[in-house]
């Protein structure tokens, strides 16, 4: 039989690691698959079924040694990780990039541009988080957006000395 070839095989094994990154319970299946593959063949070492699946050798030996200890599958689920939540979870910020497409105007503001301080205004007033500037002027960058300043107008001058002074 022929041997089947996926096309654009680096970029769907990229896409398939960003889900077993994103994804908690993919995280456990997939350490699950490596487990299973190291126990039902035994010419597969850590070294091998790293490379398959794409992790170090030590995180496979880390999931082996987690499984010998407690003799529980269970034990190679990630367990809950301490650290500042969210302010915003992730629905809140898919709206927010709606939002912030559409002039303040749209949304309810008096301001004509979105910046950290109308931003902040923005968040305390719809879902009820207080956020400073800077964590505001970051969450821009976060949700891909530029910092864009308008390049100041002379008000009154010579047209043609503005011509020859314009960058080029």
């Amino acid at each position: 039989m022929k041997r089947l070839v996926i096309e654009n095989k680096e970029q769907i094994a990229d896409s398939i690691r960003g889900y077993f990154e994103s994804n908690p319970d993919a995280k456990f299946i997939h350490r699950l698959h490596g487990i299973l593959l190291l126990a039902s063949k035994e010419e597969e070492s850590c070294d091998s079924v790293a490379r398959l699946f794409g992790n170090s050798p030590r995180s496979v030996s880390n999931w082996v040694k987690k499984l010998n200890a407690s003799g529980n599958i269970e034990s190679l689920r990630d367990k809950k990780r301490q650290g500042r939540p969210r302010r915003l979870n992730s629905l809140q910020e898919t709206e927010l990039k709606k939002v912030l497409q559409l002039l303040p105007e749209e949304s309810g503001m008096t301001c004509n541009i979105w910046d950290g301080k109308s931003l902040s205004a923005y968040i305390k007033a719809n879902y009820g988080v207080e956020m400073k500037v800077r964590a505001c002027q970051n969450l821009f960058h976060k949700l891909g957006f530029n910092l864009k300043r308008a390049r100041p107008a002379v008000c009154k001058g010579d047209s043609g000395k503005k011509e020859v002074s314009k960058k080029t």
